[in-house]
Formats: C-alpha cells, sequence, structure tokens
C-alpha cells in the first residue's frame, strides 16, 4: 500500500495465475525427487511450495514434473519452503 492507502502496482511483466497442482521437482545430477504444489504458473516460470524440505538441498540441474510433463529451469529465489523458477528457453 501508498502511504495515501492505495495499493501498490504489479511491476511483473505477466500475470500470475494462481493455482494449486502436484508435481515434483527433480534436481541434481542424479535427478533426485522433492514433492511440490505449484503456486503459480506462467509461460516464463512458476512458483513452488515443497511439501516436505528435510532440509533439502536443491542442486542443479532442474526439471519441474508436473503431469508427466518435464520442464528444465534454474532456481531464481528461495524463501523458506517457497521456490522460484525460471523455465530455461526452448530451441528454436
Amino acid at each position: 500500500m501508498t502511504a495515501s492507502g492505495e495499493p501498490l502496482a504489479d511491476a511483473r511483466r505477466r500475470p500470475r495465475p494462481r493455482v494449486a497442482l502436484r508435481g515434483q521437482l527433480l534436481h541434481g545430477i542424479h535427478r533426485e525427487s522433492v514433492d511440490v504444489v505449484v503456486r503459480n504458473l506462467t509461460d516464463g516460470g512458476a512458483k513452488v511450495r515443497l511439501v516436505a524440505t528435510n532440509g533439502a538441498r536443491i542442486a542443479p540441474p532442474l526439471i519441474l514434473r508436473i503431469a508427466s510433463v518435464d520442464r528444465p529451469c534454474v532456481l531464481a529465489w528461495r524463501a523458506g519452503d517457497e521456490v522460484g523458477l525460471k523455465f530455461a528457453q526452448a530451441p528454436a
């Protein structure tokens, strides 16, 4: 909120549709998996909540698997049990 009580403008380039999808985050060279809930999803990336972190260290390479579809991605940020992912660009 601004000082006048108005909400701040959303500076994001794309709106973030909220979803609640189950998925897996495959990580590391051995493709270990962590169950996740996808909280928002766009063509460019996703915000996911790690279901059981147990102090899990998320190491590249990363793949987000939703409904048997694998999306290569990179870690953009991490805050507690939430992770921001940026999808790798598809080859032209």
